[in-house]
């Protein structure tokens, strides 16, 4: 969607009555589970839109027993997504942890910046079982990502690893370029469209949003209940802590941990939330649009694209 769709989806949720929201997002927590695992919440760059200097937990990689917690806690017919507040390519052990998923017939993608995204390890995240990489590209040059990536940015690099990426990957393993638009980028969202359509990659915009508040806030904050992310998405962090999202960075709702609840007890849990209206501090200061596209499209785009292929 451009900048004046997503504007109409987003008012269009809003105006919705309570009560369908309510329903709508009940409908969506039953789908099938997705799944924000944080591999690292370490990061290899600096970007002006992520609150790290906010962030609650240690920087650190996700521990092969953390994982195996992780992995014991999943349901059958669950989506991963490593992303987290890091880059899930920092942990060595990522290759381990996707082939474990396939093992048990869970897709699984990778949300990334791209700088380690060489062939050789592309080549061993798709034998592994990868079916999905989601690569941050928020400008072509240095000179556009200098007020966006303001420390560790190398654009010529990323475009090196996509190159590569777009030869070796089979055709059932799809590329994603997600490009979160700034007031500093703004002229380069349809420039990076092009130039991510002509590798054959799929186009994802984004607007910038608080973060649940964290940052300062360059468009109001929402006071419309409701959230198809939280109904959507369950967050682990690198602890195995589980949040209401990848925003809530001050680990404020803690909803329990992997090693001490259950998925079944978890989603009573969040159905409490949604009907009894009791959101969380972090909701109170995001404006994030996937919030409300989510319940506008009534699923998660991500569910359907790193869907295991028929066999």
């Amino acid at each position: 969607m451009d900048d004046d769709d997503t504007r109409a989806v987003v008012s269009s949720v809003q105006a919705w009555p309570s009560a369908r929201r309510r329903a709508v997002s009940l409908r969506v927590l039953e789908e099938a589970p997705l799944f924000d695992l944080e591999a690292a919440s370490a990061c290899n760059i600096v970007c002006s839109f992520c609150p790290r200097d906010e962030m609650a937990r240690p920087e650190r990689l996700m521990s092969p027993e953390t994982f195996a917690r992780v992995l014991a806690f999943l349901p059958d017919g669950a989506v991963v997504m490593f992303s987290g507040l890091g880059d899930a390519l920092l942990n060595p052990r990522l290759e381990g942890f996707v082939a474990a998923l396939t093992a048990r017939a869970i897709a699984s993608c990778v949300i990334t910046n791209g700088l380690r995204l060489t062939p050789q390890r592309a080549r061993a995240l798709i034998d592994a079982g990868l079916r999905e990489f989601q690569v941050s590209v928020h400008g072509l040059d240095a000179g556009s990502l200098a007020p966006i990536v303001t420390r560790g940015a190398d654009p010529g690099r990323v475009a090196r690893h996509l190159d590569a990426l777009a030869g070796l990957r089979p055709p059932d393993v799809r590329v994603r370029v997600n490009f979160v638009e700034t007031p500093e980028n703004v002229a380069s969202r349809e420039l990076v469209r092009a130039w991510a359509e002509a590798r054959g990659f799929r186009f994802f915009f984004r607007r910038l949003h608080t973060r649940g508040g964290t940052l300062t806030r360059r468009r109001p904050a929402e006071a419309v209940e409701g959230c198809g992310i939280f109904a959507a998405v369950t967050f682990v962090t690198v602890e195995g802590d589980i949040l209401p999202c990848v925003n809530d960075v001050r680990s404020e709702g803690v909803l329990g941990n992997v090693a001490d609840t259950t998925f079944e007890r978890l989603r009573a849990r969040k159905r409490e939330v949604i009907e009894g209206g009791s959101w969380f501090a972090p909701c109170a200061g995001c404006n994030d649009d996937y919030r409300w596209i989510i319940l506008a499209n009534g699923a998660v785009d991500e569910r359907r694209s790193t869907a295991p292929p028929a066999r």
